[in-house]
Parts: C-alpha cells; sequence; structure tokens
C-alpha cells in the first residue's frame, strides 16, 4: 500500500504529464492534491497554475479550486 507522501508524488506526476495523460485525468490528479493538501501539494498546484506554457487552460483551472481546497486543509 502506497503512503501518503507516494500518493501525492503519483498524482504529481499524473497532473504533469506530458503524454498519455488526457486532460480529464490530470484535472482529477489536481483535484486529488487539493483534498490531499500539505506543502508539497500546493507547491505542485501553484507551479501548474503560474506555468507560461505547456498546462491546458483545464488543469490550470482545477489547480487553482484544489488550491483554494489544499489552503484550507
Amino acid at each position: 500500500m502506497a503512503t501518503i507522501d507516494e500518493a501525492i508524488e503519483q498524482l504529481i506526476r499524473t497532473m504533469n504529464a506530458t503524454t498519455g495523460v488526457n486532460v480529464e485525468v490530470k484535472a482529477a490528479a489536481a483535484e486529488g492534491l487539493g483534498y490531499v493538501g500539505g506543502a508539497t501539494a500546493r507547491a505542485a498546484l501553484i507551479k501548474v497554475i503560474t506555468a507560461v506554457t505547456g498546462v491546458n487552460v483545464e488543469v490550470k483551472a482545477a489547480a487553482a479550486k484544489a488550491l483554494g481546497r489544499a489552503a484550507s486543509s
């Protein structure tokens, strides 16, 4: 069974995947990070939100919403 840290890292890898993962799955990974919370999750969400290129707008929106949830958890 995965630890919380391993789960967070997998969600981050999924959210940041450049190939083989569709937008809906990336957005769901961002949402998952919001539910988990913590400094690592917040930092990854901020990185996605502030990325200038390479991140789909739907993933950015999911990350922004998730960041709000992560900040309050």
